[in-house]
């Protein structure tokens, strides 16, 4: 097993083609999470190889195209290609109106959300919540393919619950009307985040469509990327929760070594920089907390990471950053060899 599914990640670090002009140049995709994959993070993983990026998630609802929070999130990274925004909805007359915007600015690829379990998404019958009605779902992407001259694609989860097979309709009907590729979370929106990513569905929709499939869920280090790429067999994998704390998660699955310590801290002080001038103080003093306890958890370290996170200014963080170093953490940690990647 263990060999097979080597031989599939070493194939997803080749690129791939969505149209005459459109290419990623690897299948080892960063996943859009509202909070926390913003520019700063985005651009970490890139860094690192990630072959695709996407953005968080622009609301197409009326009125709000106009705020900081959409802006910011629509914003293209320097010298990342192509350059994908998410949008969410259920009115295709609202969405059309968003991603042509969106194609106007410059955006090379529109990705509808069909996933995102949240109460407050679903709420306004958008996200994992459109899967109850896959005649909609089937419109929205029929629509927006037809709009647009860019390629249009979806991520979703295998359904409302874990007997459904909804996710799987979805996609083979988005497919049918002109979706270039689909990422299949592998639980459902009732799940959320709980329990464990079900392959078995993954690898029923592969099987489904002809478009190129990227697994997501459960994907934190090489091991976990062998046993997704085996138990499912997609085209390539989109790494979410996995990839926060840790974005050089991308270089190590293209066949890199880890990092060290001393690395891990040089990259931590080049993000949080990146995250203040990006936010601004106050703001950026808020962001900054969740990733970097993410970092100092991976490194077995959460009591820094506490830490960090009573620290009030961005001055502060940066001062007390600056001061940490592989001693320091080692002090903290209770081996040398935890600090590898860990779920």
């Amino acid at each position: 097993m263990e060999r097979l599914g080597l031989k599939k990640v070493e194939e997803f670090r080749t690129p791939l083609i969505l149209n005459d002009q459109i290419s990623m140049r690897n299948r080892l995709a960063i996943a859009p999470m509202a909070g926390l994959t913003d520019i700063p993070f985005r651009s970490l993983c890139w860094r690192f190889g990630a072959g695709y990026t996407v953005s968080e998630m622009v609301t197409s609802k009326e009125g709000f195209w106009s705020t900081e929070k959409s802006r910011l999130r629509r914003l293209a990274v320097p010298g990342v290609y192509p350059w994908s925004v998410q949008i969410a909805g259920s009115d295709p007359a609202q969405m059309i109106e968003t991603a042509k915007k969106l194609v106007q600015e410059g955006v090379q690829v529109i990705d509808i959300n069909f996933g995102c379990p949240a109460k407050k998404v679903c709420r306004q019958m958008a996200g994992s919540a459109v899967l109850k009605d896959l005649d909609l779902i089937e419109r929205i992407v029929s629509q927006l393919v037809n709009a647009l001259d860019v390629p249009v694609t979806v991520k979703t989860r295998t359904g409302l619950t874990r007997a459904d097979d909804l996710g799987r309709e979805a996609v083979v009907r988005a497919e049918s009307v002109g979706a270039k590729m689909a990422v299949l979370h592998g639980r459902s929106k009732e799940c959320k985040f709980q329990g464990t990513a079900d392959y078995g569905k993954i690898r029923s929709v592969v099987e489904a469509v002809n478009i190129p499939l990227f697994a997501n869920g459960d994907i934190n280090d090489l091991d976990s990327a062998i046993l997704v790429a085996e138990k499912s067999g997609p085209d390539g994998l989109m790494i979410g929760r996995g990839a926060i704390g840790q974005p050089w998660i991308f270089s190590y699955l293209l066949g890199e070594e880890l990092p060290s310590i001393e690395e891990r801290l040089v990259v931590m002080n080049e993000h949080l920089d990146a995250i203040h001038s990006f936010y601004g103080s106050e703001r950026g003093a808020r962001v900054s907390r969740k990733h970097l306890m993410a970092y100092f958890t991976r490194l077995r370290a959460p009591v820094l990471g506490k830490q960090f996170v009573s620290l009030g200014t961005p001055q502060e963080q940066t001062a007390w950053l600056r001061n940490i170093d592989v001693g320091v953490v080692e002090s903290f940690s209770s081996s040398a060899e935890e600090v590898a990647i860990a779920a």
